[in-house]
């Protein structure tokens, strides 16, 4: 079976050793010292996930990060922060420029490990139909998301938190549910503020859901039909 390629984008050589010789194991690894040389990686070595520092010489994790976003060749892969900036601040513009996962350093490799596995995850909707709202349209094998026949570009976590919703419209869906849905095995590890994070970053990249994605004040959200 092949292994995915993780891409570790860490200026510390301690630490980037340490991830190195740990994924290793179980992943093929490649690492870069600055965002630079990082990114030039994403685009040439086809990594299927990529960890990424936030304090790098040069260019910043998160201009990284916002780079990598809006580039064809790289904005499907999703990327997880590893970062000593570990504030709800720090956290909520980490995830807003367009990162699947956040993880503050120091961190537990467990964690982290588990966190790589649930963003890896690759066959989950292989063969599920197609989920349509109105003029929403989700192809979970192809991780595709239209409105009104246009194509929007989201981040893994969006697209699971929007079919999440979309899959049950008309119901409301606590926090807890999406985290268990979306985060898997991993649910009781994330602040269910994340998901408001993301929910942010779906409205903004498509403004037409503000009106059907319905926030349920204490419980969660809801897909308006």
């Amino acid at each position: 079976m092949e292994k995915s390629r993780i891409l570790i984008i860490e200026d510390n050589p301690d630490t980037r050793r340490f991830l190195e010789v740990m994924l290793a194991k179980e992943f093929e690894v490649i690492s870069a010292e600055n965002a630079v040389i990082g990114i030039d990686f994403a685009r040439n070595k086809s990594p299927d996930l990529i960890l990424l520092d936030i304090m790098l010489p040069i260019l910043s994790g998160y201009d990284a990060c916002s780079l990598l976003k809006k580039d064809e060749k790289t904005r499907n892969i999703p990327i997880i922060f590893l970062s000593a900036k570990n504030t709800v601040t720090d956290i909520t513009q980490g995830l807003s420029v367009g990162a699947d996962d956040y993880i503050p350093k120091p961190f537990d490799y467990k964690e982290l490990k588990a966190r790589i596995s649930t963003r890896l995850r690759k066959s989950d909707d292989q063969g599920a139909k197609p989920i349509t709202v109105g003029e929403l349209k989700i192809e979970p094998s192809t991780r595709e998301v239209f409105f009104a026949g246009k194509k929007a570009h989201l981040t893994l976590t969006e697209f699971d938190i929007l079919k999440c919703l979309a899959a049950r419209a008309g119901n409301v869906i606590s926090r807890d549910e999406i985290l268990k849905e979306v985060w898997k095995e991993d649910s009781t590890g994330t602040n269910d503020r994340t998901i408001d994070v993301h929910v942010r970053a779906l409205r903004r990249k498509m403004p037409a859901l503000t009106k059907f994605i319905i926030s349920i004040y204490g419980v969660g959200y809801k897909y308006e039909t």
